[in-house]
């Protein structure tokens, strides 16, 4: 599953944490996080898990790339 970088940078700046800050709240390494919002990896269930866990009231869908797709193919 491929994160939205876009909407966790800005979920991480409302929240007024730095992305080392994220992952360490996440108890995830740094690296892994890094390279999930980069795109260089898919995220698994622990970093979806530990995001919606950080930002309760978010989705799996409004932190992925998913959404944006679906939102750009609905009819206008």
């Amino acid at each position: 599953m491929n994160l939205s970088k876009e909407k966790i940078t800005d979920l991480i700046q409302q929240k007024g944490i730095s992305q080392n800050e994220l992952a360490r709240l996440m108890n995830v390494a740094q690296g892994s996080l890094s390279n999930a919002l980069s795109g260089r990896r898919s995220a698994g269930r622990k970093i979806l898990s530990g995001l919606l866990s950080i930002f309760p009231k978010e989705t799996a869908a409004s932190l992925t790339i998913m959404e944006r797709i679906n939102k750009r193919r609905e009819p206008i």
